[in-house]
């Protein structure tokens, strides 16, 4: 055997197809029923078949894609009676989070928090989608992580992996800039309540931001809509 190479390290690769496609479906890349092929992301990856066959698999168990007869996939479907349920259940959970987070808030916390939410506004103005869904993730995962409470932040992950889908929707609707809009406020004031380590208004704020972008969402998006359906 040749000692001046080392072997690649397949379950690493693994790893990574799975993180990438979890991140497009926190970021809103794909829309719900949404039909994924092993080929097709493997030439956007870059990668064989095989990691990413396992990393999809992975996700159909996490319940955030549904596999279909023909082997290929589907993002899990979104009606307004899961998106309902997801939206209670995320008020609650990550509320939760940012409750333990404020108690926890230290002053590098809350200047990253700031600093994300600057470039959150920036790209908001810009109107650049992507750079937009790239920075709200952002700004949750690193108050979600100040929770110090690794189960958790498990939790809250699969919650996304089920909602953050809905993102690739509101950015078909007209005006939905507007929601972002209000979304830079309520991180203000998210940032606000870390800084003077009130949990209760943590919690308050984060359950606002959830709430006031599941509520402009049910006001201009039309679930039975066929035309709005995946193809």
């Amino acid at each position: 055997m040749d000692d001046r190479v080392s072997q690649i390290d397949l379950s690493t690769l693994q790893e990574r197809v799975y993180q990438e496609l979890r991140n497009a479906l926190y970021q809103g890349r794909f829309v719900p029923g949404e039909q994924l092929t092993i080929r097709s992301l493997a030439t956007a990856l870059g990668t064989s078949p095989m990691p990413v066959r396992e990393a999809l698999q992975r996700l159909v168990a996490e319940k955030a894609l549904v596999q279909m007869p023909n082997r290929n996939f589907r993002v899990a479907p979104l009606t307004a009676e899961i998106f309902d349920e997801l939206t209670r259940i995320r008020v609650e959970i990550e509320g939760y989070a940012a409750q333990r987070a404020a108690v926890r808030a230290t002053p590098a916390l809350i200047e990253r928090l700031r600093a994300i939410n600057d470039d959150f506004r920036r790209v908001v103005a810009a109107d650049e989608p992507n750079p937009i869904l790239e920075a709200n993730q952002a700004f949750h995962f690193v108050l979600y992580n100040a929770a110090e409470a690794p189960q958790l932040l498990e939790i809250i992950k699969s919650l996304w992996l089920r909602s953050g889908p809905f993102l690739a929707l509101v950015r078909k609707v007209s005006g939905s800039i507007v929601m972002f809009e209000r979304g830079v406020h309520i991180h203000e004031r998210l940032v606000a309540a870390l800084e003077h380590r009130d949990p209760a208004a943590a919690r308050y704020a984060i359950a606002l931001d959830i709430r006031a972008a599941a509520s402009w969402f049910r006001h201009n998006y039309q679930f039975d809509a066929p035309e709005r359906r995946a193809e």
